[in-house]
């Protein structure tokens, strides 16, 4: 399914009254789009040339000498040494831009868990992590305490940098009510100028999403550029879904009721996608979180006529026994030479780097299983656990509205009083903390406020003590990218109901698509199958709570009773086979979890890809 196949709409062409003229007219659009496309990467290279030539590169370099000197001489305060003449030379600086490092989210566990292994790795301290950070009322002490309470994470204060980002507030959502995509995108070039003006690293690594920031630091300062991507800005699914006319969470219902504005909205997205597609091509190597993300990234970095739709033989979850996921591509993308890919590699050629081209390689986020695969299965209470940021795309909303549909049809489950929904998670700002009052006012609306149990901004502690008496792991959101709570859900011994999409149905979790002696979890879409699942799983938990009681109301039964009792037993050892299914499907996940998505799988798979980083560094330096 290529380009020109999004502009089909769920309704056919005389339905909507399109001739040929109106079809040739829109190919006419879409060239002129091309041309665009071209006409800025042609503009942004003259530009480079121009710089290079003329010495911007001598004038960026004095400037970055002086700022490179005074954050080592901070340091080496810091450590009680002499500051009164400092040399940079044995000093490497990894530049992490993150402007909310600060959330406390799965984005914010990569970076941290990569930050500590990059101050472990290296005894001599010479290897200095910089992060360009907005939360500038942050010292970097707490910021220190926080990771730690957080996460649990160690960091060393002595080779840490927060290079402060005054202009944060112009990649926000709420700066552009409008054109939000492009907005933030251009809003993200400032702020990444000025943290190339503040100090330019000898690596430059996107911890966050920010592809657009790539070309400052490539095309003025010519650094090694690398990202791990959590998800892309722009994705295919988000091209069809405005094609289809569907309603979401980032197209509202007055676009998807308009033939006309369904149409503007199509092509600003395809534009959008060609100029994400360019500052992608400008990373050195990249690295995305799962199966899903990669899929999306690679149709990206392909010509737009050439960009399919995923095939859903390829978003299966990897098997147990696999640690290093497979899905390494090797995609022949020279910016003057795009039109041309080669072949997909196999893994087998993942150590050759071929000149001009980009490596997307699949890296499994950290997650904490080993503390977590300690708590017992048994006993647990009746808790639904959600553990997300507050934010719209993870629709807590039709949590609270499955949980309400759930309690209507399960009233006559014996431990029905004691079930109830915790949603726990962080705030990023105001429109996060005003988002948990609406869905606070949604709950009390529906009845069930006094079920539903909200906890902002936990700390690792508490979430741990979550993880460990609750029964169900909740996630609602569609296309998730990855999915760190669900592998804590899998580790921790809790039931994962997930949404059948992205990074979830990909990489994590088996569900019926899978035999029964393989599946780690269930899979849900809409409220109402959500409902089902919870009532197929607490049906299953009260059964075998009930069985007790029950054989012992037929120890005082008579003979004429024998068969009717035997009748029950019957039934009764079929309801303990349903449970003995629910405990076997919560070890297989906790063992998926330890195999494939712990904290050593990640660090090794990091450094491998750093690695190759730094041989471009001293390439560069040569």
């Amino acid at each position: 399914m290529g380009l020109l196949s999004f502009l089909n709409f769920s309704r056919n062409d005389e339905e909507r009254g399109i001739g040929p003229t109106t079809l040739n007219l829109l190919k006419v659009l879409i060239y002129l789009i091309l041309i665009l496309v071209v006409s800025i990467y042609l503009n942004i290279k003259l530009f480079s040339l121009t710089l290079r030539l003329y010495g911007s590169s001598s004038l960026v370099g004095s400037r970055n000498t002086k700022n490179r000197k005074k954050f080592i001489r901070s340091l080496l305060s810091s450590r009680n040494n002499q500051t009164d003449e400092v040399e940079d030379n044995g000093y490497k600086i990894i530049g992490f831009f993150h402007p909310y490092c600060n959330a406390g989210g799965g984005g914010e566990r990569v970076l941290w868990t990569a930050v500590s292994l990059h101050q472990r790795k290296d005894p001599t301290q010479r290897t200095i992590c910089a992060i360009y950070t907005g939360d500038i009322g942050v010292s970097k002490l707490e910021m220190v305490s926080k990771v730690k309470q957080r996460f649990d994470i160690e960091l060393d204060p002595q080779t840490l940098i927060l290079v402060p980002l005054t202009c944060r507030y112009l990649v926000e959502a709420s700066t552009w009510p409008r054109f939000t995509i492009i907005g933030q995108s251009i809003g993200s070039i400032l702020l990444g100028y000025e943290a190339f003006t503040r100090l330019v690293p000898d690596i430059y690594i996107d911890t966050m999403g920010y592809a657009f920031t790539f070309p400052v630091f490539k095309l003025l300062a010519n650094v090694p550029v690398g990202a791990y991507i959590h998800y892309p800005t722009i994705s295919t699914n988000m091209l069809e879904r405005v094609s289809k006319r569907d309603s979401s969470h980032n197209n509202n219902s007055t676009i998807s009721n308009s033939f006309i504005l369904s149409y503007l909205k199509l092509f600003y997205y395809i534009i959008f996608a060609e100029l994400y597609s360019l500052c992608l091509r400008q990373a050195d190597d990249l690295m995305v979180n799962s199966t899903w993300t990669k899929n999306h990234i690679v149709r990206l970095l392909q010509p737009c006529y050439k960009r399919h739709k995923p095939q859903e033989s390829d978003n299966r979850a990897t098997s147990a026994s696999t640690i290093i996921p497979q899905p390494i591509e090797k995609i022949d993308l020279n910016l003057r030479n795009r039109h041309h890919q080669k072949s997909s590699l196999n893994s087998n050629t993942a150590d050759r780097i071929v000149e001009n081209s980009i490596e997307v390689k699949v890296v499994y986020p950290p997650c904490d299983v080993m503390s977590l695969i300690r708590f017992p299965l048994l006993p647990r209470s009746s808790i639904i656990l959600s553990i997300s940021q507050f934010r719209p795309e993870k629709d807590q909303r039709k949590q609270i509205e499955a949980f309400s549909d759930f309690l209507k049809r399960s009233l006559t489950l014996e431990d029905e009083k004691e079930i109830k929904l915790i949603l726990a998670g962080s705030c990023r700002g105001k429109e996060d903390e005003d988002r948990v009052d609406e869905l606070k006012k949604l709950a009390k609306e529906l009845g069930i406020d006094s079920r539903v149990e909200f906890r902002v901004n936990v700390d690792y502690r508490e979430l741990k003590d979550l993880l460990k008496s609750s029964l169900v792991g909740i996630s609602t959101m569609v296309d998730e990218h990855f999915g760190i709570s669900i592998v804590e859900f899998m580790a921790a011994g809790l039931i994962p109901l997930v949404h059948r999409s992205g990074g979830p149905e990909s990489d994590i979790i088996k569900s019926d698509d899978y035999k029964i002696e393989e599946q780690t979890g269930f899979h849900a879409t809409d409220y109402k199958s959500y409902s089902e699942k919870l009532d197929q799983i607490f049906n299953n938990q009260c059964k075998r709570s009930d069985k007790n009681r029950r054989k012992e109301s037929f120890k005082n039964l008579n003979d004429k009773f024998v068969d009717h009792q035997k009748e029950q037993e019957q039934e009764e050892d079929e309801m303990e086979e349903d449970d003995f299914r629910l405990i076997e499907m919560r070890k297989r996940a906790r063992l998926d979890s330890v195999e494939r998505f712990s904290v050593q799988n990640f660090e090794t798979s990091w450094m491998d890809w750093f690695i190759k980083l730094e041989k471009k560094t001293e390439t560069k330096n040569k």
